[in-house]
């Protein structure tokens, strides 16, 4: 092609030397004006090449047919030598410049393009189906816009290859892989294909220098900088994507929530009312008639189980109704032994066949805390200690002070918790795997617990012993003698 283009070039200064010389008889200037113009027009239609040719020629043809003496390339007149030097530096630097001209309108036509064609991507992009899967609507979407061959997303999080294909070009799988996990957050991979002027490109699909995955596109040759943003467009569409799941799982957990907060809070109104009528009763009797011993032992049991059964409604009615992660405290001093002993007897019932080791460092110092508040808390704590541990087996409570922290801890002797579950048990309505089926609750205790904990100021942790069974602890800053906020 660009021999071709030569042989025109050639022709063309033939043309115009034979219309100044046979046809119209001009002098040397206006040949010479006529060459540059030539040199001009080449130069502006096909490139720097051609343009030489045509001012060689040209210089040529200028020297031979207009220069004295006349067909003859030498030159009498040394002035005629100034202006032939003159005229060869004016048609390259014409060419030249005519022809960088071009290659530069040529790429800032290139780079409207592909600006259009990244406004439609974006435009694509913001439609997808996030309750689809992303990687193949991303591929589809680029090969479109763009109009490659094929086209590949790669999910790092599954390394799962989605492709997009019209043709017989294959990708290299590892490439994508590597490209994928790797730490380069703009490396682009280029390598070229058949036919000429196809190219294979690989670039990180990067956010925040968090990689998310890898894109590859088989096609014509593409910018970097335009590759660059195609992966920067598919990296916003897998963020946006996952921050819109995220809301609405966190919108319909928020929703089930407060409806179980609800209906826990309605059941538990509703037990109160009969078991006042319960409660009652039991008194009037025991107060009203006569029993023998055996039968007032009897009605004791039950009034003082309709007391602790009525603790307990109580107790679950403020649990329902406290929010999420932002109890109401009223702190005041308390003394550690006493949070510890007035949880104990509330629990007597219930901890009256455990064997219980409290260990409270001597000299330990007051806390400023909600006693209701931290209270609860703790009753959680071993609440859970019982219902997770065999019968038999003891329940640890200790406390102790490092520097102006107290730290409360309740160990049992159970099966423990899966390391996998650590972190999620203190969820809302959380049950752990092995247990929801088999032990009552509602998966509510630890998630208040760890917020009256953290209202305070403090910290709820959990671990499993490696003696067997769970510890949990939390902090609580120490008294200062004025109110801490």
């Amino acid at each position: 092609m660009q021999v071709l283009r030569s042989i025109v070039c050639l022709g063309l200064d033939a043309a115009i030397t034979w219309i100044a010389f046979s046809v119209l008889h001009v002098n040397g200037l206006i040949a010479g004006l006529a060459y540059v113009l030539a040199v001009l027009v080449v130069a502006a239609r096909w490139g720097l090449t051609e343009s030489i040719v045509t001012s060689v020629a040209a210089m040529l043809c200028l020297n031979y047919f207009f220069l004295p003496p006349i067909l003859s390339l030498t030159i009498a007149d040394p002035q005629n030598w100034v202006a032939l030097f003159v005229f060869m530096v004016v048609a390259i630097t014409a060419s030249t410049l005519s022809s960088e001209s071009g290659r530069r309108t040529a790429e800032a036509q290139a780079r409207r393009i592909e600006v259009e064609h990244l406004y439609q991507l974006s435009l694509s992009l913001i439609l997808v189906d996030t309750t689809k899967e992303l990687g193949p609507q991303i591929a589809m979407s680029v090969k479109k816009q763009f109009d490659f061959v094929s086209v590949a997303f790669c999910d790092r999080s599954t390394g799962d290859i989605h492709v997009a294909d019209s043709g017989d070009q294959r990708f290299e799988n590892e490439m994508l892989r590597s490209v994928a996990i790797g730490e380069a957050a703009w490396f682009v991979s280029r390598k070229a294909l058949h036919p000429a002027g196809f190219e294979m490109i690989v670039v990180p699909v990067a956010l925040g220098g968090r990689n998310l995955g890898s894109l590859g596109a088989i096609g014509p040759a593409l910018s970097e900088p335009a590759a660059q943003a195609i992966a920067n467009l598919a990296a916003i569409t897998i963020e946006h994507a996952d921050q819109q799941v995220t809301i609405s799982r966190m919108e319909v957990a928020r929703r089930n929530e407060r409806l179980r907060s609800t209906l826990l809070d309605a059941l538990a109104h509703d037990f109160l009312t009969p078991l006042t009528s319960i409660k009652s009763a039991i008194t009037t009797v025991r107060s009203e008639y006569s029993h023998d011993a055996e039968e007032d032992d009897f009605l004791a049991v039950v009034e003082e189980e309709a007391d602790r059964l009525g603790e307990m409604i109580s107790e679950t009615t403020d649990m329902a109704r406290i929010e999420p992660g932002k109890p109401r405290i009223r702190r005041r001093q308390l003394l550690v032994p006493d949070i510890i002993h007035t949880s104990l007897r509330r629990m007597r019932t219930l901890l009256d066949s455990r064997p219980l080791k409290v260990e409270i460092e001597h000299g330990i110092k007051s806390v400023y805390a909600d006693p209701d508040m931290i209270g609860l808390a703790l009753r959680q704590l071993l609440g859970n200690a019982v219902k997770y541990s065999p019968p038999e087996t003891p329940i640890e409570i200790y406390a102790n002070q490092i520097d102006d922290t107290v730290l409360i801890g309740v160990r049992d002797h159970g099966p423990g918790i899966p390391p996998d579950e650590l972190d999620a048990i203190f969820e809302r309505f959380y049950r752990g795997r092995q247990t929801q089926e088999c032990t009552p609750g509602t998966g509510m205790g630890l998630s208040i617990a760890r917020d009256i904990v953290v209202a305070h100021h403090g910290k709820l942790r959990v671990e499993n012993t490696a003696e067997g069974g769970v510890q949990f602890s939390l902090t609580l800053p120490v008294f200062h003698g004025e109110k801490q906020s």
